[in-house]
């Protein structure tokens, strides 16, 4: 039997008690346990939920694992809102990322996990959601210079526009192509400031947005993320009940 310390990225039903059940750990990455009896009644024991710290206890040799038992070992986070569907989105990119990178030890994505979750009810959210995708980026392998043209091999100009190329990094395009692809260029000053760990600057943080989207797509795959599309449907509902 394994024991780790864990958080629960996803779940859904199998057969009638049972569940199939997806969590992210610090030795192993993301392992998938069979819960056997997991939604029955028990007075005794609270239903498996996102966004809690648990110890987990398991066994099997390989694939789909074998929950033999789970206690909680922190709280959940109350959410709600915008931090409800930022946590949603966490959960969902990095499942999507592990999926094939499984069994792999993860300590230093598991730190800048716990990091985000606990900036999730905090100002300074889109930071966080940053820094964790760039630790995402990083624990698959894909560090990129960003300063760096990697066609001239030469710092980026602070005033011109670079493109991204997946596993190459930035690359100078024309003022044409600028003009006609505004979301999917970046400027050399705000490149190098991201080289230089600045962020707090909110011109900085969009382009990062956009930048870090476009890294990750290879990674998690190009379906839409659904924790984005319900966060529209919310604020699109929220804007309608405001203005009744």
């Amino acid at each position: 039997m394994i024991k780790q310390r864990a958080y629960l990225l996803h779940s859904r039903p199998y057969k009638e008690t049972s569940a199939l059940v997806d969590f992210f750990t610090p030795d192993y990455g993301h392992i998938r346990c069979m819960a056997r009896g997991v939604k029955k009644a028990n007075k005794y024991q609270q239903p498996l939920q996102p966004f809690t710290l648990y110890t987990i206890f398991f066994h099997g040799d390989s694939g789909l694992k074998n929950l033999d038992k789970f206690e909680i070992f922190s709280l959940p986070l109350n959410l709600s809102g915008n931090p409800l569907f930022s946590g949603f989105y966490i959960n969902e990119v990095l499942l999507r990322a592990l999926r094939s990178d499984a069994e792999v030890e993860s300590q230093s994505l598991f730190d800048a996990y716990e990091d985000v979750l606990a900036s999730l009810n905090s100002e300074g959210l889109e930071l966080s959601l940053r820094l964790f995708e760039l630790s995402l980026l990083e624990h698959m392998g894909q560090q990129y210079e960003w300063a760096l043209d990697f066609r001239t091999e030469s710092m980026v100009d602070d005033n011109a526009f670079y493109g991204f190329f997946v596993e190459q990094g930035m690359a100078r395009v024309s003022q044409k192509y600028a003009n006609s692809n505004p979301n999917a260029v970046f400027r050399g000053n705000e490149l190098k400031a991201l080289s230089h760990g600045e962020l707090l600057d909110q011109n900085v943080l969009k382009m990062c947005k956009r930048l870090f989207r476009l890294a990750l797509r290879p990674i998690i795959g190009y379906k839409p993320i659904q924790a984005r599309e319900l966060l529209k449907q919310f604020q699109q509902l929220d804007a309608i009940n405001n203005n009744r």
